[in-house]
């Protein structure tokens, strides 16, 4: 069972990845000619390794970089739902 303090962690990382991988993405759109949601999905992906690196170098060793990757990918995910869920998409009019 997951204890509370790891569904804290995957929630933590969720905002992370929202945040950073909406950033990421605006900054991929202003360079290149790509669309709101692969935009998202491609920032959340770099972010995903930036994110284990920082949690790793954060638990002194105690953590290797597999499960933390692991962790900022779920968190990834999530994140990615909540940008996807939160996008303005257009509607066709049919």
């Amino acid at each position: 069972m997951l204890s509370s303090g790891v569904v804290a962690e995957i929630l933590g990382a969720a905002l992370f990845m929202a945040l950073t991988g909406a950033l990421i993405g605006w900054l991929l759109r202003k360079v290149t000619r790509i669309g709101l949601l692969p935009s998202y999905a491609l920032g959340i992906a770099i972010m995903t390794f930036v994110g284990a690196a920082l949690y790793v170098s954060n638990q002194d060793g105690a953590v290797d970089y597999l499960s933390g990757w692991i962790r900022q990918a779920i968190g990834g995910v999530v994140g990615f739902l909540i940008l996807y869920a939160t996008s303005r998409r257009s509607v066709s009019k049919t």
